[in-house]
């Protein structure tokens, strides 16, 4: 049986990747699984380098992991706490999951969980294979926003580069465009798709709220989108499992978000948090990341 390498629920492009990545450096023994379906981006990326989708995991009690991209229960497998977590590679902040033994835990404060993966390929003196590397390649892209999120770091950029220029990326700037735009086609997709495509739930205190996140490289098409996802989040609310619910628009080109929110209290946490301009929504220019720019500040506003 394998030991699966998994990233978090609704899994974006890095969840997926690193763990294809990761699982590639372990070798025998190990395979990438996913804990949900892929979004359009990621369907991208894997077609465009002949990458095959991981398997889709369920109820994971008893078995053993490796967590990436995530290490916080809610985010992770059903059953995570009947699990023996071998190791966890991620990016983000310490959450609360506990092990019985020591692990391999390594949390490095970059840009995307798929940088660290290439880091521990370069400490076994190893790098991936083209394929590899450009599916590694396109999560930093992605998680980075190309290098545009306040979370890249100089090393995120020069592993990105390498990682290019070993799976055959001309030039990097166009493939992150075409890859966002694969990324954007949000016309077909229903309201509860558009929520779930990157989205994790949080705690504070005695408080659970949901983050999701959407990018796009036309601000028109998130201005159109805002009113639908507004009015589908309040009629759907009480589905979501969540005290508060709130959705990045996050507008590649203009390096802004809108933010539009529902639950009691979640308009008294953005005016602590933010600078709100109007009753459904704040407007955030130069906020790109969940994780360092949103996140933290509804944390401590709801503390």
């Amino acid at each position: 049986m394998s030991i699966y390498i998994t990233g978090h629920k609704n899994p974006d492009t890095d969840s997926i990747c690193s763990a294809i990545g990761y699982a590639a450096l372990k070798g025998e023994g190990y395979a990438a699984g996913r804990l949900g379906e892929l979004n359009p981006e990621t369907q991208f990326v894997l077609n465009h380098f002949g990458v095959d989708a991981p398997t889709l995991l369920g109820n994971m009690a008893g078995q053993e992991i490796i967590l990436v991209d995530h290490n916080e229960a809610a985010q992770s497998a059903d059953g995570i706490e009947e699990a023996k977590i071998l190791e966890i590679v991620d990016h983000h902040k310490i959450g609360g999951i506990k092990t019985s033994e020591p692990i391999m835990f390594c949390n490095m404060p970059l840009g995307c969980t798929a940088t660290i993966v290439t880091m521990l390929y370069k400490h076994e003196h190893k790098m991936p294979e083209a394929k590899i590397a450009g599916v590694l390649c396109s999560a930093i892209l992605s998680d980075t926003l190309a290098f545009r999120s306040p979370t890249c770091t100089e090393t995120d950029k020069i592993i990105a580069l390498q990682l290019a220029e070993i799976a055959g990326i001309a030039d990097v700037e166009a493939y992150a465009k075409e890859m966002f735009v694969a990324g954007s086609e949000l016309g077909s997709k229903t309201e509860k798709e558009i929520l779930y495509l990157d989205f994790k739930k949080f705690e504070s205190g005695n408080t659970t709220f949901g983050v999701g996140q959407v990018t796009s490289m036309s601000g028109e098409e998130l201005q159109e989108l805002k009113p639908r996802m507004q009015q589908y989040m309040e009629q759907s609310f009480a589905e979501h499992g969540a005290d508060m619910l709130f959705l990045m628009l996050t507008d590649i080109m203009d390096e802004s978000t809108d933010l539009i929110y529902c639950g009691e209290g979640a308009k008294e946490a953005v005016d602590k948090a933010f600078t709100s301009d109007a009753a459904d929504r704040t407007y955030l220019k130069g906020c790109m990341s969940r994780k360092k720019q949103v996140v933290p500040q509804l944390t401590d506003a709801l503390k």
